[in-house]
Order: structure tokens, then C-alpha cells, then sequence
């Protein structure tokens, strides 16, 4: 959850899903119109599987790009332009490089510009197929 909750309840929530289950779901409360976001999208989240303390603090001390941004600008006509970039942190992927394990980072961005959306809209812009199945969405919700 991005920003502060409001007496309103104005937000917008981004779901991406991978393999038919959510993977990650991101929340911005929107207190003012228009507004422009900047946020960091992979901070640790502390979940690792059947890894040592030492893999684990080199995974955390990795610089990882996740720097995110949103904008929301309203419209004449009711509606709302929306611009966004949601650099997600997926894992890491294990690499040998001269016997030694790296783990290098699995990353997603999730983008649009300037699209045009309602107050109250549910969208899934952004969608990827294999063999005519949809392997990767992302649902954008707006609630303004």
C-alpha cells in the first residue's frame, strides 16, 4: 500500500498475476487530484525459502532497480489519464559464474501512458498469452 488511506477511500489497485494466482498486488491512495507518485517497489519482504542467513543478506544487499512512478491527471470530460511505471521485484534467479552461485535479479515492469480510464473502471490492459492461454494479466481498478 502506497500513501495514506483517506476519509474518501480514493485508490487505485494493481494486480498482476502470473500462472492463473495473484503475485503481487499494489495499492495507491489517492488523496489529491492530479497527483504524481514516486515510490520503490522492491523493498525485502523477508520470504525466502531453504536459504542460509549468508545467501540471504547477499540477496539483500544487492542494488536493485525498482524505482516506480504514477501519475493520474483528470479530465473535462469526467474521466482520467493515467501514466505509470511498476517495477516489480519477481526473485532472483540462481547463475554458476566460475563455480560460484549469483543470484541475479527476476524483474517485471508493468507500464502504461497516457490511458484514459473512468472514475470507477476495472481494465486488464496489459495481458501476455502462451498457446492461446492468458500466462501473465494485470487488472488495473480504479476507485475515485
Amino acid at each position: 500500500m502506497i500513501g495514506e488511506p483517506n476519509a474518501k477511500g480514493k485508490k487505485i489497485s494493481f494486480t498482476y498475476t502470473r500462472k492463473d494466482e495473484v503475485d503481487r498486488k499494489i495499492v495507491l491512495n489517492v488523496d489529491a487530484e492530479p497527483i504524481e507518485m514516486r515510490f520503490r517497489l522492491c523493498e525485502n519482504n523477508g520470504e525466502y525459502e531453504n536459504l542460509s542467513q549468508g545467501v540471504i543478506n547477499e540477496i539483500n544487499q544487492q542494488a536493485v532497480d525498482c524505482n516506480s512512478w504514477f501519475k493520474l491527471v483528470p479530465l473535462e470530460n469526467g474521466k482520467y489519464s493515467i501514466s505509470y511505471e511498476l517495477n516489480l521485484l519477481l526473485g532472483f534467479q540462481v547463475e554458476s559464474v566460475n563455480n560460484h552461485l549469483i543470484y541475479v535479479p527476476l524483474r517485471k515492469k508493468l507500464a502504461q501512458y497516457r490511458a484514459i480510464y473512468n472514475h470507477n473502471s476495472v481494465m486488464s490492459p496489459l495481458k501476455r498469452y502462451a498457446n492461446e492461454v492468458i500466462v501473465e494479466s494485470t487488472t488495473v481498478e480504479m476507485k475515485l
